[in-house]
């Protein structure tokens, strides 16, 4: 699905009023049965839209829309371009695509993402004005190795920035992601390109839940928290990206400069599992558990088993509700 053509409806129902679809149409410069057509692509989105006979249409709520005049006024000093689009497919793949040409500090974010993507090929789910879509990217003179631990960095990042807005409780869960209240929050994934010694450069995407948690289906691990759940007060999502984009371009320039050591002790707080039971793939593909200890310099999950301590590398780490078997 393309969603040409819907922004410009819904910047016209922004504000949660009715409007009428003579007046939608004249605005837009469209037949009333595009605008109904449209209403129908808004809904397909995740908008809930009302029509009322002798009033028009209106969304559920006002949404929240993103400024790209505002946000880079609000970067001046962090060296960070940011591009603001409508839609695009996934902001890491766009980045990507462009990334030899691109300069150091780009930001892409997307109103909407038709094919989010998150860790291990799963998707991102956001409707329109109610989340966050984004990605930067960074580019670092030591090579692709010295990046291990790099999705950490970025979630003690994001924590700090939740924490700053006055959102209380968020934490981080190796290795990328964001929790409120068991319940997740926000995600990160790191994608790299570049030569073992360097030069390299790291393509970072962030969603993050704002206003509203999705539905997510039942094949997800943990259901959605959103940012606005761990505070009080309203939020507008231009200021949360800014804090955002703030606290990452610090990380970040800090983490080329000391490598995660710089944020051990943060994520060692932030840890939302930390001493908990968890389950996790074994090196033979067995699945595994134990209590989670610790991270390693390079970022690997310390897990301690029957068996002894574990890294954990890589792999789908979920927590275990109690323990089945002593663990010393």
């Amino acid at each position: 699905m393309t969603a040409r053509g819907v922004f410009p409806l819904l910047r016209q129902m922004a504000d949660g009023r009715f409007h009428s679809g003579d007046d939608l149409a004249r605005a837009m410069g469209v037949s009333r049965a595009t605008v109904w057509q449209r209403i129908g692509e808004l809904q397909h989105m995740g908008l809930d839209c009302h029509r009322v006979r002798g009033r028009g249409y209106r969304l559920a709520q006002p949404i929240d829309l993103l400024d790209a005049t505002a946000l880079q006024r609000d970067l001046v000093g962090t060296g960070l371009q940011v591009q603001l689009v409508e839609q695009v497919t996934s902001t890491s793949s766009a980045l990507l695509a462009g990334a030899e040409h691109l300069p150091h500090g780009s930001v892409l974010v997307a109103e909407w993402q038709s094919a989010g993507r998150g860790r291990r090929g799963s998707g991102w789910s956001a409707v329109p004005g109610q989340g966050l879509t984004f990605s930067l990217l960074w580019r670092f003179a030591t090579g692709v190795q010295a990046l291990g631990g790099l999705s950490l960095a970025v979630g003690v990042a994001l924590a700090r920035a939740c924490s700053a807005l006055g959102a209380g409780g968020v934490g981080v869960k190796w290795p990328n992601d964001l929790l409120f209240d068991g319940r997740k929050l926000g995600g990160v994934l790191v994608e790299v390109q570049g030569d073992a010694l360097g030069p390299s450069a790291a393509v970072i995407g962030v969603g993050m839940n704002v206003h509203a948690a999705p539905q997510l289906n039942a094949a997800d691990a943990l259901p959605a928290a959103a940012l606005a759940e761990a505070m009080s007060g309203k939020l507008q999502r231009g200021l949360v990206l800014t804090e955002l984009l703030r606290h990452m371009a610090v990380a970040l320039a800090d983490f080329e400069r000391q490598g995660l050591g710089a944020f051990s002790s943060d994520w060692r707080r932030l840890h939302a599992w930390n001493g908990r039971l968890v389950g996790f793939p074994g090196s033979d593909g067995r699945q595994q558990e134990g209590v989670a200890v610790d991270i390693d310099s390079d970022g690997a999950l310390l897990v301690e088993t029957c068996e002894g301590r574990q890294r954990v590398l890589a792999g789908d780490v979920r927590l275990r509700p109690a323990p089945t078997r002593g663990i010393p």
